[in-house]
């Protein structure tokens, strides 16, 4: 148990966090920036340690029985609007797959459990405000897993995202991320959000880029064929993924049109600390993150393929207009607040019975739920001690 402490923690979670930047060593500070503004943020960047905490409390990691597709970094920021294949369909449903995997469904709930309690600074929740947020999300996953019922509307706060995302044009995702120059050509802004890629992968992009459009097959977009390349920028967002190979290409069309394709490079999952992923389920990956969304939402973010290559594995999408993440920050205690945990938790219930290997033939009793919880409690405290380590620094 001595590594279970809260200064010892910290200080792995230091070591990972140097891990994951290794390659851009000056994104390490901006990381830390990010996981230090809550605790909530700090369980966000740190499901690696999330699932060392489980393997080292394996009484924490049990839970009702039931396996399939899970999101492994399930916290309640990984939803927003998107657009799917289905061309004008915009959707607000699970949005961040990096870390899917087939395990026990249950963790997912767990890790979800966990983020609504750390949440409740954030909200203004009193300790049992908070609670009774959990068992509201836990009581819509019930009903959408097992109840075929159609969901409950959503709350007018994430159908008006979900609208004025729906309205945004191509040009004003354009503008925003790469505006017009003097020169009359468009440029990622390098500074906050972008900075120049390192010249060995900017020789690759050409042939990832032709490597993705192969991947689409028939949902290639229309003109891809005629693409140049015009800008390519290493991209910084995030907090679990900053550190992250993400490359942003500006590509322009015969007809003038300009797009923005990213790509996310893919690495293990995070759950893999605490048990081991299925064998020749994926060869790669971005096959695994692209099979994941698949299995978990129908409907994933449209034009997303797994790009492949003998150095490199990318979770390869063009950027559309119609999307946008929940945000946490305008929340407080509430019904507004009780809708939008319901929301996140019948789709969560709903993707677990989508992916499902194995799924109970009935919702989870009493005493499965409430241990369920019973353990994020735990969880929290783990982590809200953690991340005040953290803010204290240095370990002891």
């Amino acid at each position: 148990m001595t590594l279970l402490l809260p200064f010892f923690l910290a200080e792995r979670q230091r070591e990972l966090e140097h891990a994951a930047t290794a390659r851009f060593p000056h994104l390490y500070e901006r990381k830390q920036q990010r996981l230090l503004l809550s605790p909530h943020s700090f369980l966000r960047g740190s499901a690696p340690l999330f699932y060392e905490i489980l393997a080292a409390r394996p009484d924490l990691a049990e839970g009702p029985a039931g396996e399939g597709w899970i999101v492994g970094d399930m916290h309640l920021e990984n939803v927003g609007a998107y657009q799917t294949d289905k061309k004008g369909q915009v959707v607000f449903n699970l949005n961040d797959f990096d870390d899917a995997s087939i395990g026990p469904l249950f963790l997912d709930v767990l890790r979800l459990s966990t983020s609504v309690l750390l949440a409740g600074r954030t909200f203004q929740c009193s300790g049992g405000e908070s609670i009774a947020l959990a068992e509201t999300m836990m009581s819509a996953y019930h009903k959408g897993a097992w109840d075929p019922a159609p969901p409950p509307p959503v709350p007018a706060g994430i159908a008006a995202m979900v609208e004025r995302a729906a309205r945004r044009t191509r040009v004003s995702l354009l503008d925003g991320r790469a505006p017009t120059g003097t020169d009359g050509k468009r440029r990622f802004v390098r500074g906050e959000r972008y900075f120049d890629l390192p010249g060995e992968l900017v020789t690759e992009i050409p042939n990832l880029i032709g490597a993705y459009l192969t991947a689409l097959g028939e949902r290639a977009p229309g003109h891809a064929a005629s693409w140049v390349i015009e800008d390519i920028a290493l991209r910084i967002a995030g907090t679990g993924s900053l550190g992250v190979t993400r490359i942003a290409v500006l590509v322009r069309d015969k007809d003038g049109d300009e797009r923005i394709v990213e790509l996310k490079e893919s690495h293990a999952t995070a759950t893999r600390a605490l048990f081991s992923p299925p064998v020749g389920r994926w060869q790669s990956d971005a096959e695994r993150v692209v099979a994941g969304a698949r299995a978990l939402v129908g409907d994933p973010p449209r034009q997303l393929a797994a790009v492949t290559t003998a150095t490199h594995s990318f979770a390869v999408r063009k950027l559309f207009p119609q999307e946008d993440k929940l945000r946490l920050d305008d929340l407080r205690a509430g019904t507004k607040l009780d809708g939008v945990a319901a929301t996140i938790g019948h789709l969560l219930g709903r993707a677990h019975a989508r992916g499902a290997t194995s799924l109970k033939a009935t919702p989870w009793s009493e005493a499965e739920t409430a241990a369920v919880i019973d353990h994020a409690v735990e969880l929290a405290g783990i982590f809200e001690s953690v991340y005040l380590a953290c803010v204290r620094g240095g370990a002891r």
